[in-house]
């Protein structure tokens, strides 16, 4: 995916941290979630944790290569089909699109990383 996919990736994230942070969680979305965002920062951005100055985005369409784990993954997907929906009922039917765009990409590629 484009350092600009990903960010979009960031940005759900951040968005299923924010209300599932007010709202509360059964599911406990709050540590993978963070732990995504992390992730992410730390693989793309080159973030260092204490590194005041670390952490700058790639251009938007370097090609990046982010390392989740299966279920991370697999809360990506919820988090872009989820905030996907929100966006187009708010009537941003290009960013919606966008959005689905890249829950489309995220899951063809789990499937071909799965075996069997």
């Amino acid at each position: 995916m484009t350092t600009e996919q990903w960010r979009s990736v960031d940005r759900v994230v951040d968005n299923e941290i924010s209300v599932e942070a007010e709202n509360g969680d059964p599911r406990q979305v709050l540590g993978p979630a963070i732990g995504i965002r992390e992730a992410g920062w730390e693989q793309v951005a080159d973030w260092t944790r204490g590194v005041a100055s670390s952490g700058a985005w790639p251009p938007d369409d370097q090609e990046v290569v982010v390392e989740l784990s299966g279920a991370q993954w697999e809360l990506v997907v919820e988090c872009l089909a989820r905030w996907g929906a929100v966006t187009s009922s708010g009537g941003n039917d290009i960013g919606a699109a966008r959005l689905r765009s890249i829950r489309d990409l995220v899951v063809d590629q789990i499937a071909v990383q799965r075996p069997g």
